[in-house]
């Protein structure tokens, strides 16, 4: 098993006794760091129960708001740990019971819908609950469970070697796990199709399978461009109030991240249009059906710019760190790939280039208007930023 750093957050949030809420898409190893918590828990002397809701039984046990029935689940255990928690009727009333009538319990839940569990949870669980969205593994956790080496300089060097298969596959677990290069497109595929579409076309909002397919497969071609909404409902031929509840639903399902613009200064900067990544990049290119080699895409600008982007956002979530993250552009064109904003610290921004070492006009610009200088990162120097 490749050791999450998320662990180490989740385990010291125990001690503020709230419910912990680990979200984040199928596949991407919930049940393993919450079995591997539940271990911690148990080598800890508290006895411990899982249920995992995805089975009738389990899901059975727990699915109640009646206190006399969840004291009997209850007795003689100290920690409950339920794993995929939106599969019950009424998660929040049912969370709301446990952690109002049994404080001495812990609580960890997991979801794969954020629209669906949150939906469910509705305000029963104001400020009763801390949340933690769990990514695919991180290229720093790959890193430390493959390079064998605590040598920085050996790491780098295996960071390199790691990077075309990085850009086309992503970093499911499984996936990466995966040796061979047919399997990983057939596992993937197999995740598009029957876990993340599956839960997405599952919801209720859903009228149009095949536009919401569609669309992710639109948004795919555009990763680090601007979004249109309206060219995008025309080309898909939805109306626009459509793509904006798929757009919030694939976010939602962990597909996608949107990111907006930076702006202190409205009449001279866009601030309105967002840009989108993939929260994997195996998701993407099996949406596209592309797993060509890196040395021969056209698209290996926008694949380095995701990655790093979904990287570094994942850096600060297994951190459990609040951060602030956007792009920069003025209506004269000029831009900046990634600005960062972490409270009570400077802003932050960098330029990502796959090969070119040159500063655009944009950061220039950018440096001109903030104060803020721009750092480049490239094929050399991202070991550092990831």
């Amino acid at each position: 098993m490749i050791p999450r750093l998320m662990e180490e957050a989740i385990l010291k949030s125990l001690e503020l006794k709230k419910i912990i809420l680990i979200l984040g898409a199928r596949q991407v190893g919930k049940t393993t760091i919450i079995k591997k918590i539940q271990q911690k828990l148990a080598e800890s002397g508290k006895k411990t129960l899982y249920l995992n809701c995805d089975s009738d039984e389990e899901r059975n046990a727990v699915n109640t708001t009646s206190k006399v029935l969840l004291e009997k689940l209850l007795k003689n255990t100290q920690a409950l740990l339920i794993d995929e928690a939106q599969r019950l009727e009424n998660p929040g009333l049912t969370l709301k019971i446990l952690y109002d009538n049994f404080p001495n319990n812990t609580i960890i839940v997991t979801g794969s819908s954020s629209f669906e569990l949150k939906n469910k949870m509705s305000d029963a669980l104001t400020g009763r609950y801390i949340d933690f969205t769990l990514f695919p593994l991180s290229f720093s956790e790959v890193l430390s469970y493959s390079a064998n080496s605590q040598n920085k300089i050996l790491q780098k060097e295996y960071a390199q070697s790691l990077l075309p298969q990085t850009l086309l596959y992503g970093f499911y677990p499984e996936i990466y796990l995966e040796n061979h290069p047919e399997n990983k497109e057939l596992m993937l595929r197999k995740i598009v199709e029957s876990y993340l579409f599956a839960d997405i076309l599952s919801f209720q909002r859903i009228r149009n399978s095949q536009a919401v397919k569609d669309l992710a497969k639109a948004l795919a071609y555009q990763v680090g461009s601007e979004v249109n909404e309206n060219e995008l409902a025309t080309r898909l031929k939805i109306d626009r109030k459509t793509v904006v509840s798929y757009l919030d639903i694939l976010e939602k399902a962990f597909v996608i991240v949107r990111v907006h613009p930076f702006s202190k200064n409205p009449r001279r900067e866009i601030g309105r249009n967002y840009k989108i990544y993939f929260s994997d990049l195996g998701i993407r290119n099996a949406l596209i059906g592309d797993f060509n080699p890196v040395a021969i895409r056209r698209d290996v600008g926008f694949l380095w710019e995701n990655f790093l982007f979904i990287e570094r956002m994942k850096k600060f979530a297994n951190q459990a760190k609040p951060v602030s993250l956007y792009f920069w552009r003025s209506y004269g064109g000029a831009e900046v790939d990634y600005i960062e904003a972490l409270p009570s610290q400077k802003l932050a921004a960098y330029e990502f280039k796959y090969s070119d070492g040159r500063i655009s006009r944009g950061a220039v610009s950018f440096t001109k208007q903030y104060s803020t200088k721009v750092k480049l990162i490239t094929t050399e120097n991202f070991f550092d930023f990831i």
